[in-house]
């Protein structure tokens, strides 16, 4: 594989780490594809860095997910007036990842339509 052809699958990775990960910004999904594919720059077989770098960078993303606090959406009524800060509220890892399924099922992912599994 030429710098060409790596370079144009790992903007593909960018690409859809980017649907995948709706919620965060391609500035933020590109710098950590980037970072990914530096930390594979000496080696000399380049055949598989898209695919590796495509596995670091969901894991990292992944990772900062299960990081990130949740604002609730609270009513100010219910917090005690307009002044006051909205909970935040962390999700389990296991929501996070049935969340991501929901989004991944249906028919052109596999699905027949069968009902749950």
């Amino acid at each position: 594989m030429d710098h060409t052809e790596e370079a144009r699958a790992v903007d593909e990775v960018i690409d859809r780490l980017v649907g995948r990960f709706p919620d965060v910004s391609r500035d933020r999904i590109a710098s950590v594809v980037e970072t990914a594919h530096l930390e594979l720059e000496g080696n000399p077989v380049r055949d598989f860095v898209p695919v590796l770098v495509e596995r670091t960078a969901k894991q990292r993303l992944k990772q900062e997910a299960t990081l990130a606090p949740v604002p609730t959406a609270a009513a100010p009524t219910e917090l005690g007036g307009p002044d006051v800060e909205a909970e935040v509220v962390e999700l389990d890892p296991m929501e996070i990842e049935r969340r991501a399924r929901e989004r991944e099922s249906g028919f052109l992912f596999g699905d027949l339509g069968g009902g749950p599994a």
